[in-house]
């Protein structure tokens, strides 16, 4: 299995990139119900933005998922 690192603690990070503006959140989860939950709460905070991608792993390693939500290729 491949090694991935834990996190522990939550926090959020901002860049402006090319007139758009990128914002990172992290957050622990034990199983996916909690990264369900986390990604709904950013959707509805963030309700404008045009994309909302995230990528999660469950702390046992068996449920890995990610989406680029539409974003145009290798741009995510």
């Amino acid at each position: 299995m491949e090694q991935y690192q834990i996190c522990y603690i939550g926090g959020e990070g901002e860049i402006i990139e090319k007139k758009s503006r990128f914002i990172a959140h992290i957050v622990p989860i034990d199983e996916e119900q909690d990264a369900i939950t986390f990604i709904e709460k950013i959707r509805k905070q963030y309700w404008d933005a045009r994309h909302n991608c995230y990528a999660y792993i469950t702390k046992d390693g068996k449920v890995l998922r990610f989406s680029d939500d539409g974003e145009p290729s290798q741009t995510a």
